[in-house]
């Protein structure tokens, strides 16, 4: 009610040419940035080591944790959304541990790696940043929350696929 009241305060004395130039000043920018900026991505992050990931990077955008594969599950929840650009972004990880690692004498270690970013479709919408054993990375996009390399069962599917993206 206040806001109806304001605004035909200022804009009932205001000619109608300068009501529709003041109108496309506000909504224009709010237009340009839907239309013409970069588009947002989602990150899923997929763990394929035995290790803990504490905090997983990718071009100064935190993309979240993930458990230690346990031989079923790789992958982490949604991190939405940010800008990515096009060309190569770092990808920065720290490793932490389990109980029983520490225990064992391993300790953190931060890591980064240098990665390609593949080919956007249209409809893809989320990057799927997999860690492998070996500081290996790969980045795939996907239309989905699923990746096409997402590991099914065991460690017989992890290798099949850093073998076969190797």
């Amino acid at each position: 009610m206040i806001g109806r009241w304001l605004m035909n305060k200022i804009l009932n004395p205001l000619p109608v040419w300068l009501q529709v130039a003041l109108v496309l000043v506000i909504i224009s920018p709010i237009a340009w940035n839907y239309t013409f900026t970069a588009r947002e991505a989602a990150f899923v992050l997929h763990n394929h080591t035995e290790r803990p990931i504490s905090e997983a990077i990718v071009d100064d955008v935190w993309i979240g944790n993930a458990a230690a594969f346990n031989g079923y599950s790789t992958g982490s929840g949604v991190i939405c959304c940010a800008e990515l650009g096009k060309g190569r972004v770092d990808v920065q990880w720290k490793l932490s541990v389990t109980q029983n690692q520490y225990d064992s004498g391993i300790r953190g270690e931060d890591r980064a790696k240098e990665v390609l970013v593949p080919e956007r479709t249209d409809d893809d919408l989320y990057l799927h940043v997999h860690i492998y054993p070996d500081n290996a990375v790969r980045l795939f996009w996907s239309e989905t929350m699923q990746s096409k390399f997402q590991v099914i069962r065991g460690k017989e599917a992890r290798d099949n696929v850093i073998g076969k993206s190797g």
